[in-house]
C-alpha cells in the first residue's frame, strides 16, 4: 500500500495554511482506518479495469486486491469503479480523435522533489496531449464533497505531471477532474500552466519550506478538520476559547453572524476530539485539575432477544404483540405492554444494564469515579460520546 510522503499533497491544504502542523503531526502514527482500507480497493479495482480495457499487464494493484477485496468488497464498489473507468475512458477517446499521439497513463508515480522535499506521489489517471494536460483523481469517500478549482493536491500533481512530461509536450494548460462518484459528483478547473507555475513559486514552495522546517504561525480553519492533533492544538483551543468569550456585551448583529458561522464545522469537529481526547488522558492516570471520569449514561439491553421471544411465547402472548419485525420490541414498549411489574417478574432477568461509556464531570458530581478494571471486559469507544 506504499508510504507517505512527509510534505503530503493531500495535506498540502492545512500544510500550507498552517505550516507547523506538518511536524507536529510527524510523530502521531496513521494506523490506517477501514474506509482508507476500503478506498485503497476500490482505487486498485479502477487500475485494474483500465489496464484491461487498454490492453495492458495488470500491476501493483492486484496485490491490494488480494489483501483486501474479502473484507471490503461490494457489489456497490463495482458499479462506481465502472463509472470512474467509463469517465476516464471517455475523456481519453476525446483526447484521440483531438490529437494523435495523446497518451494516458494510469496510478503513475510522480516525484515532487524538485520543489516539495522529499516529497512523491500517485496519479490516478494522466491524459497528455499537446496543449492541455489532464489529471484525473478518484475519491472513493462521501463524507465531504471535493472541489478541484484551485485545489493545493490536484495542483501540485499536475506540477509533478508538468516536471515529467513536458519535454515530450507542449502543455500550455492543465485540466483537473475530481471524480466522486459516491456523491455522484464531478468537478473540473482548469488554469494556464503560467499561472500553475508562478503559484508554485510564490506560495507553494515558500509554505512547503516554512512547513518543513516547522516554522510559520499555527492557524486555525476548515484545514483542521482532518489534522491529526487538532484534539490537543493550543491554537484551535484558544479560537473556541475566543469564540465562547466575546469580551463586547449585548448581543450580536446580524451583520456579524458571518464572522463565526465558519468556525462552527471546525468548533464541532474539534470538541468531540477534544473531549475524547481528555478522557484518555484521564484513564491514562493524567491529573486534570478539577475533573474525574465517571460512568455515562447507560441504556438496558436484552441479554438474549431468543430468550425473551420465547418467553413471552410461553406466557401466552401472541407474537404480533411483542415483535418487530424481526425483534423482540424494546424495553420501554414492552414495559408499556406489561407493565412495570410484570415486566420485571417474566422479562426482568434477560435484560442487561452495561457500564456506561466514560465520561469527565467536576469534581462536585455525586457519581462515583470510573471503575477502571472495567476496561479489561471490553473495547470502550472513547470517541463516541
Amino acid at each position: 500500500m506504499g508510504s507517505h510522503a512527509l510534505l503530503s499533497p493531500s495535506g498540502a491544504h492545512r500544510w500550507m495554511n498552517c505550516p507547523p502542523s506538518l511536524r507536529l503531526e510527524e510523530s502521531i502514527v496513521d494506523e490506517g482506518s477501514d474506509y482508507a482500507r476500503e478506498g485503497t480497493l476500490a482505487h486498485a479495482y479502477c487500475a485494474r479495469k483500465l489496464r484491461e480495457l487498454l490492453g495492458w499487464k495488470s500491476g501493483e494493484e492486484e496485490q491490494d486486491i488480494a489483501e483486501l477485496e474479502d473484507t471490503y468488497h461490494t457489489p456497490e464498489m463495482d458499479e462506481h469503479v465502472d463509472y470512474y473507468v467509463s469517465l476516464v475512458m471517455e475523456k481519453y477517446n476525446a483526447a484521440r480523435k483531438t490529437v494523435r499521439d495523446a497518451q494516458i497513463l494510469v496510478e503513475t508515480r510522480l516525484d515532487f522533489g524538485m520543489f516539495l522535499r522529499d516529497a512523491f506521489g500517485t496519479a490516478d489517471a494522466i491524459i497528455m496531449t499537446d496543449g492541455t494536460m489532464e489529471i484525473i483523481d478518484f475519491k472513493y469517500g462521501k463524507g465531504v464533497k471535493v472541489e478541484s478549482d484551485h485545489n493545493p493536491q490536484m495542483m501540485i500533481y499536475a506540477l509533478g505531471a508538468y516536471e515529467k512530461f513536458s519535454f515530450e509536450y507542449n502543455i500550455r494548460s492543465v485540466r483537473m477532474t475530481i471524480v466522486q462518484p459516491r456523491l455522484d459528483h464531478v468537478s473540473e478547473f482548469e488554469m494556464p500552466m503560467t499561472d500553475l507555475l508562478k503559484w508554485r513559486d510564490e506560495e507553494l514552495i515558500p509554505a512547503a519550506k516554512k512547513a518543513y522546517a516547522g516554522e510559520g504561525e499555527q492557524t486555525p480553519g476548515d484545514w483542521c478538520k482532518f489534522c491529526k492533533v487538532k484534539r490537543s492544538c493550543r491554537a484551535l483551543a484558544l479560537k473556541a476559547k475566543e469564540a465562547a468569550c466575546l469580551k463586547d456585551k449585548g448581543l450580536l448583529k446580524d451583520s456579524e453572524l458571518s464572522e463565526y458561522l465558519p468556525l462552527i464545522p471546525v468548533l464541532k469537529s474539534w470538541l468531540a476530539d477534544f473531549e475524547g481526547y481528555a478522557i484518555q488522558r484521564a484513564l491514562s492516570g493524567a491529573d486534570i485539575p478539577g475533573w474525574k471520569v465517571v460512568e455515562g449514561r447507560s441504556i438496558r439491553a436484552y441479554k438474549d432477544p431468543e430468550q425473551v421471544m420465547q418467553a413471552m411465547q410461553v406466557y401466552g402472548y401472541n407474537p404480533e404483540e411483542y415483535l418487530k419485525p424481526r425483534e423482540p420490541k424494546g424495553i420501554t414498549d414492552m414495559e408499556k405492554l406489561l407493565g412495570k411489574g410484570k415486566f420485571k417478574e417474566l422479562l426482568g432477568s434477560f435484560v442487561v444494564k452495561p457500564q456506561g461509556k466514560p465520561t469527565l464531570a467536576p469534581m462536585t458530581d455525586k457519581r462515583p469515579a470510573y471503575n477502571q478494571a472495567a476496561l479489561d471486559f471490553g473495547e470502550i469507544n472513547l470517541n463516541d460520546n
